[in-house]
């Protein structure tokens, strides 16, 4: 229950966070993003359960990767300079594969 605590509560700094900065979407990119990986990190953590104990190794994944994504959305607060870097270099690779 505190596992999903923080993941919730990460996934509303974020939504904080970039709704202070006027751009909502990217809040619900990254939110996208958490749950595809919560989606990932749950289907190897079953598969690999059958063959050993893995405890609560999952959650803890799960929740750094929470905090990971909340702290880029504070340090792009603090640093919008190297947020529009990101972009920039995420657009040309979107570009290349289409």
């Amino acid at each position: 229950m505190t596992s999903v605590l923080l993941v919730l509560g990460c996934i509303a700094f974020m939504f904080a966070i970039y709704g202070l900065r006027g751009n909502p979407g990217r809040a619900v990119a990254d939110t996208a993003l958490l749950v595809m990986l919560i989606g990932i990190v749950t289907i190897i953590e079953v598969v690999l359960d059958r063959f050993v104990d893995t405890g609560n190794t999952g959650t803890i994944i799960v929740v750094a990767c929470a905090a990971m994504l909340a702290l880029d959305a504070l340090y792009g607060l603090m640093a919008p300079e190297r947020q529009k870097q990101r972009d920039k270099m995420l657009r040309r690779l979107m570009k290349r594969r289409a």
